[in-house]
């Protein structure tokens, strides 16, 4: 695997002489012309289908646009409601909690545990 350097040299002067063999590549001398045609048609169709600056679609704009509008839709849900929701205080709030978990239903599981013990 170790190569010598002499060894490297002479691939590398054989790979530059084949190189030098290939017969070279002629270009049209209309390329250049025709290649900035297919560039410019290419911006004109970019831009004739996208208003937008930067002319692709843009998802955070898209997305903030969503926000706004479920924004506005929620608050007109919150005025345009008929009748005002009633908020009661922590008091009572507390109050129905432990009404519902303190029922007659729930105490026979609550009996149960303490005969167990």
């Amino acid at each position: 695997m170790n190569r010598t350097t002499e060894q490297r040299n002479a691939e590398v002067m054989k790979t530059i002489g084949l190189l030098d063999q290939m017969p070279r590549v002629e270009v049209d001398h209309l390329f250049r012309v025709r290649l900035m045609q297919r560039i410019e048609a290419m911006e004109v169709k970019k831009t004739s289908w996208s208003a937008l600056p930067g002319g692709a679609f843009n998802p955070r704009l898209a997305f903030m646009a969503l926000l706004l509008m479920l924004n506005i839709a929620s608050a007109l849900m919150l005025f345009m409601h008929g009748t005002p929701q009633a908020t009661g205080s922590s008091g009572a709030i507390a109050e129905s909690l432990t009404e519902d978990y303190g029922g007659p239903a729930l105490s026979y599981y609550d009996d149960q545990t303490t005969i167990d013990r």
